[in-house]
């Protein structure tokens, strides 16, 4: 099973296609997401989180916030102060409605914007991080340049994000599980099949995490530390300025 026959070609990627496709799929996001992981992305979430070692005090940024699990995680830990930026309205809706639920004590700004170019200062933010959000960026070069402008000199980036495994056996495993299985639970949970098949698109075409290394240095991180986790199905980079 090859991934070109299993891709679609010249994916939009342009923010308000990604913004309104984000929007359109809120409703049963959340849902879908805890089917189709079993859960597995929370514990990543939390070795990410783990990695960053956020400290009380420390500004963070949450890019692509979405629903905010991430950030929401975070604040469990009683750590830091967050601010949400995401390209879709509905997300952040989401994500405020789940923080006033939560009762969380911490503020959760979030600003409804495009994290290309973001409107913060230089050397605004301690931390950023970014959860499952790198491969809907249309410029990943330009996406962790913009990044690293905004966080002071020494601070620090987490990503984590889903990978192709090198195995061959495992890899063909995770693209039968994206191209065939995945689009059958969206079925069968009425959601919306052509914004799915993007996000499975999206996985398969991201760079290699070794491509995606060089790209991280070339916008001025230094990678400290990178995690392979569940078979190369997933990978945390923590990265410092």
């Amino acid at each position: 099973m090859s991934l070109a026959s299993n891709v679609v070609k010249d994916m939009d990627k342009r923010p308000s296609r990604i913004g309104g496709m984000f929007d359109d799929i809120t409703p049963t996001y959340d849902r879908l997401n805890l089917l189709m992981s079993g859960s597995i992305d929370r514990r990543w979430r939390k070795r990410t989180l783990d990695m960053l070692d956020i400290r009380p005090g420390d500004k963070v940024l949450d890019i692509a916030t979405g629903t905010g699990d991430m950030a929401l995680q975070a604040m469990a830990k009683n750590s830091g102060d967050i601010v949400g930026i995401d390209l879709s309205r509905n997300m952040l809706l989401t994500a405020l409605g789940k923080w006033r639920e939560r009762r969380e004590d911490a503020p959760y700004p979030v600003l409804q914007g495009d994290a290309l170019k973001s409107p913060f200062r230089d050397g605004s933010f301690d931390k950023a991080m970014v959860a499952f959000g790198v491969r809907n960026m249309i410029d990943v070069d330009k996406f962790l340049r913009e990044v690293h402008r905004v966080l002071r000199p020494g601070g620090r980036l987490a990503v984590v994000e889903l990978s192709i495994p090198r195995h061959p056996v495992i890899r063909e495993g995770m693209i039968f599980y994206l191209t065939k299985l995945m689009p059958l639970v969206v079925r069968l949970q009425k959601g919306d099949a052509s914004s799915y098949r993007y996000l499975c698109d999206s996985i398969i075409t991201f760079p290699s995490p070794e491509v995606l290394k060089g790209k991280m240095a070339a916008a001025g991180f230094t990678p400290l530390e990178i995690k392979e986790l569940t078979l190369g199905a997933c990978h945390i980079y923590l990265l410092e300025k």
